[in-house]
């Protein structure tokens, strides 16, 4: 088996490098995903490749402010933030004019060796400055959508903020949920949660969906007494037999279930291909209730048979 080693594959544990216990990036706290680190450089780069074409001379800029556009927030950050004093925190001139590669080489280590809340801080700190064009907000809000990760960006009372996605409690639940699966060996329905877990990193949020619920119906038809061919027939069996004991509780699922099913040729916007009505949200959303469904049978099956 191949890797591609690189730092998110490092902060991974074993059991996540070889598929197991996945949780998707979204619900990856205290992590930034390299994808992003990679589009925010971007962004910045050109906005410093843009600024140099257009910076005026140094001493005309001493008269008219200096620490102007992206020069001068990046200034802000190391004095504001950081604390350096000024001289420090301004970076090398040449010929009258700024010389970005110093001020390059900084934001790429910031990006690549800071942890992951000054990584964050950082970026929330350029789009909410004053002086932060349109085009370098825009683009990095736009990176924020583009790769699934577990932070979003808000505007909190004409603040552009940086926001969880999901509280630890809830990530640390859906590990839990997700190690009872295959602590039982239910190795089909451990490779459904992985495989829906992939499509989410990969934005295939319709795919991740149809895999979630797959694999509650694998671990429902495992246990099933009379080893039924499809969920809702399972879920009855496994009611009738004790091990689902509140009606409403495999109701709600069989619900659920419908949403997503093309049984009879019925098939939901959610499993279509790029349909708008499916997003990162509802992936999400699935993947946790499969995750701790398929998790509640598997425990419940457990104490029937003690």
């Amino acid at each position: 088996m191949s890797h591609d080693k690189g730092d998110d594959f490092n902060e991974l544990t074993f059991a996540q490098r070889e598929g197991k216990a996945p949780l998707p990036e979204p619900m990856k706290l205290e992590h930034v995903p390299r994808k992003f680190k990679q589009l925010v450089w971007l962004a910045i780069e050109r906005e410093m490749d843009d600024y140099l074409k257009q910076e005026e001379s140094f001493w005309k800029r001493e008269i008219i402010g200096l620490n102007q556009g992206i020069e001068g927030i990046l200034f802000d950050y190391r004095h504001e933030v950081e604390g350096l004093l000024a001289d420090d925190a301004r970076h090398e001139y040449w010929n009258g004019r700024w010389d970005c590669t110093k001020d390059k080489n900084w934001v790429n280590k910031l990006l690549n060796e800071a942890e992951y809340h000054d990584v964050l801080s950082f970026v929330e700190f350029i789009i909410r400055h004053e002086s932060c064009p349109e085009t370098l907000c825009n683009d990095i809000k736009s990176a924020s959508e583009q790769v699934p990760m577990a932070y979003y960006i808000q505007d909190v009372n004409g603040l552009s903020t940086i926001i969880p996605r999901l509280s630890d409690k809830f990530g640390e639940a859906i590990q839990q949920a997700i190690e009872t699966i295959e602590q039982a060996e239910m190795e089909g329905a451990a490779t459904h949660l992985s495989e829906a877990a992939k499509h989410i990193n990969n934005q295939q949020y319709s795919d991740s969906i149809a895999d979630s619920v797959h694999a509650v119906e694998s671990v429902a038809r495992l246990i099933s007494p009379k080893k039924a061919n499809t969920l809702r027939p399972a879920l009855d069996s496994l009611e009738n037999a004790g091990v689902i004991k509140h009606k409403v509780l495999k109701n709600a699922f069989s619900k659920l279930y419908d949403y997503t099913s093309d049984e009879q040729g019925i098939r939901h916007a959610l499993l279509e291909k790029n349909s708008p009505e499916v997003g990162l949200d509802e992936a999400m959303f699935m993947f946790g209730a499969c995750a701790s469904f398929a998790a509640y049978l598997v425990s419940k099956h457990r104490q029937m048979e003690q």
